[in-house]
């Protein structure tokens, strides 16, 4: 059988080898097709994972930018300077600061009538970015802005201490940039504006080769560029910028990170050649896809950490915290039942930051947030939701007064001195908390009271603890009541608001030297509201404005009909931060035809502690023939060696020390060394306050030049001023001086 052999070899291939060969070519294809798959499998994830980073970045951004810029739009100094035209100011805080600090690259600030009132674009990119570059993107911006305040603003305040905002993504001169506007508001509340009309503060921050090269560092990013074309290639992938009317404005596009590929590069050729170890070698790439899946599982763990926590301190931020406390209420088993919130604020924070530099700044947040977190017992949770403000929530506390007890043991530890770089920087803190022991709370109005709670700490001296009280709501509805009849007072004029006189003698004569203007509010339901409650109000308002403006007007016509005697009005911090102050004062006298030497201006410490503005506004005073007066002297925080150099004409002494003049020597040589020092200054002393003949007598011996008080009048009608006019002698200030 000559063919025996090739029959058997064939045999053999049909029934050996080809069936091995078939199971090896199989297998190879099996192996090479199910690592294929695999490979690509894992592209696909890491190309999904890359996507969702991106567009988790750019959202993040958009949210870091209208952050940033709550540093300084959620401040009164800001709405002042805005207001005041202070250049200097606003350039300085709202522009190179914005800049050095956040690396924003253009920064304007609109009129609530959305016109230009600051610019401040970085040197580099004032050739691709301008007002008049980005304006009509910035006008609707703000237009939607203006629709969010006056839909959701009161609200959102209340509950987060946080102002809306409106951003977009935008391409300009080919470049992408981040856009945001956010409205400049009260710090605290004391500055009211109608919402839609505030100022608005619009930030840019170009997403330009920095940023690009920032995120390739980061998040394994290749080649990351931006394009207004879709222009990618095969291996590209690319990321879709939209506005804010979903229109495509721009692409991101980048080489993916391809973990599947680079493994099947790699073994691909040794599958071929070794076939019969792909099993082998399908475990050992299954491990190592493995090991990749973990570690980009871990990538995304820390992202997700990231975005939950706060970058500085490492505490959760307040989206993780607002979730905490919706499972805290919603958690009926708990044991014990309470749940108390704290807020809690480093006072006076940003003085330490102007005076120390923000780094420093940096640092005591980071030691204030490792105190705090050290007294918290375990499986409860603090926050850092703001600059310097952090949020706790205790969900296993009992009672209110265990919550109160906790607040003592935070407020002694937090009061002790912070070391910063070796030096010993001494702080303070305000706390709020609210307590919920009936499931009865949602987050929303725990948030609010607690907020509440924190705002009287901050606004009755600061440096304590203050639970929250229903009586404190009680105490916003009556001053929101009295803020609205206020208004109403004004708009009725003299129906309601009139002014009374108190008399001030000179001495030793006891002549009749002037009067002082003292407002008077005759509510038609109420009665008289007394002075201490509606004043307060209007300062916080700003309606202390109109009603200033009102009394010097009433004032000046009243005076005019009474010869040589001199009238004293009463200024607020508000009227004297007035640019146009003095000329309003001008007109006044002018219209009235008041003499400006019979016009007295009477200021407080507060008010000429205030620096270069104070003294220029004095001197305008001065200048215009009106004499000013510090009253209430020795009550705040004016330096005998600034009253020297100031234009100032008379020292007001505060009732306060004249009380017990006649019975204590401490008081007595206290007085005496202020008249002692307002005469060596050239300046006269006139006493508050003065009620009996011995605090009188007292007051004549030791030299003092005018006094006021009830021993003489209590504050009376212009009728009755007449009527002592006429029959008391005068004498006028300068013959008096």
């Amino acid at each position: 059988m000559p063919n025996s052999g090739f029959f058997s070899h064939k045999n053999f291939l049909l029934t050996r080898t080809l069936p091995v060969a078939i199971a090896v070519l199989l297998l190879n294809f099996g192996g090479f097709w199910l690592l294929y798959w695999t490979t690509q499998e894992a592209d696909n994830v890491a190309y999904e994972r890359q996507k969702y980073m991106f567009e988790r970045v750019i959202g993040d951004m958009l949210d870091q930018v209208a952050h940033e810029q709550e540093s300084v739009t959620i401040w009164n100094d800001t709405i002042n300077a805005v207001r005041n035209g202070d250049e200097e100011w606003v350039e300085w805080n709202l522009g190179i600061w914005m800049q050095d600090y956040f690396g924003h690259d253009g920064l304007f600030v609109l009129s609530p009538d959305d016109q230009l009132l600051h610019e401040y674009v970085e040197e580099k990119s004032k050739d691709t970015l301008s007002f008049a570059i980005v304006g009509q993107t910035i006008f609707g911006l703000v237009k939607s802005l203006r629709r969010k305040l006056l839909d959701e603003w009161e609200l959102d305040l209340k509950a987060y201490l946080q102002s809306p905002g409106v951003g977009e993504m935008a391409v300009i001169n080919g470049r992408p940039a981040i856009i945001s506007a956010k409205p400049i508001v009260s710090d605290d509340g004391t500055i009211i504006q109608t919402p839609g009309n505030e100022n608005v503060f619009v930030a840019i921050r170009f997403l330009d080769d920095e940023f690009l090269s920032e995120v390739e560092h980061k998040f394994l990013f290749d080649q990351l560029r931006f394009s207004r074309m879709n222009d990618r290639t095969g291996r590209e992938l690319s990321s879709r910028l939209v506005d804010a009317n979903s229109n495509t404005i721009g692409y991101f596009i980048w080489v993916p990170y391809q973990p599947g590929s680079r493994v099947f590069s790699f073994l691909s050729p040794m599958l071929i050649a070794l076939g019969a170890v792909i099993a082998i070698l399908v475990v050992v790439f299954s491990l190592q896809l493995r090991t990749r899946y973990r570690e980009q599982r871990q990538a995304a763990s820390k992202m997700l950490y990231m975005a939950r926590h706060d970058s500085l301190t490492g505490l959760p931020n307040r989206s993780c915290f607002n979730d905490r406390v919706d499972r805290e209420l919603a958690d009926k088993n708990r044991s014990p039942s309470g749940v108390a919130l704290l807020f809690v604020d480093i006072d006076h924070f940003k003085q330490i930051n102007d005076t120390l530099g923000h780094q420093s700044g940096d640092k005591m947040i980071c030691a204030v947030a490792k105190r705090l977190e050290s007294l918290l017992p375990d499986d409860e949770l603090i926050a850092r939701v703001g600059g310097d403000e952090f949020t706790l929530l205790l969900g296993r506390i009992s009672s209110a007064l265990d919550a109160e007890a906790f607040c003592e043991r935070l407020y002694q530890a937090c009061n002790e001195p912070v070391d910063i770089d070796g030096r010993k920087v001494p702080i303070a803190m305000s706390i709020g908390f609210a307590f919920d022991d009936e499931d009865a709370l949602g987050r929303e109005e725990l948030i609010r009271r607690a907020d509440v709670a924190l705002y009287w700490a901050k606004n009755n001296g600061r440096n304590q603890f203050v639970a929250f009280d229903p009586e404190m709501d009680a105490r916003n509805r009556e001053k929101r009541q009295i803020e609205h009849d206020l208004r109403l007072a004004l708009d009725a004029g003299a129906s309601q608001l009139y002014l009374h006189f108190q008399p001030v003698y000179s001495l030793p004569e006891e002549t009749l030297l002037g009067v002082e203007a003292l407002a008077r509010w005759e509510h038609p339901a109420h009665g008289l509201i007394p002075p201490d409650r509606f004043i307060p109000v209007a300062e916080e308002t700003g309606m202390i404005r109109e009603l200033g403006a009102w009394a010097l007007q009433t004032a000046c016509e009243e005076a005019v009909k009474w010869p040589e005697i001199s009238v004293s009005v009463n200024v607020s911090v508000l009227e004297f931060e007035d640019p146009g102050y003095t000329a309003r004062v001008s007109d006044v006298l002018q219209k009235t035809g008041l003499a400006p030497s019979r016009l007295i201006i009477e200021v407080t410490e507060t008010i000429i502690a205030t620096g270069e503005r104070s003294d220029r506004v004095l001197a305008e005073l001065t200048e215009l023939g009106v004499m000013v007066a510090i009253d209430d002297f020795g009550t705040g925080f004016s330096s005998l060696g600034r009253l020297r150099s100031m234009d100032v004409d008379i020292i007001k002494i505060d009732r306060v020390f004249i009380e017990q003049i006649d019975v204590s020597v401490h008081d007595r040589e206290l007085v005496r060394a202020v008249i002692d020092f307002a005469h060596v200054a050239g300046l006269q002393a006139t006493a508050e306050g003065v009620e009996t003949t011995a605090q009188l007598e007292c007051l004549r011996k030791i030299g003092c030049d005018n006094v006021q008080g009830y021993y003489y009048s209590r504050p009376v009608g212009a009728d009755a001023i007449a009527q002592m006019v006429k029959h008391q002698p005068i004498s006028s200030l300068e013959a008096s001086g």
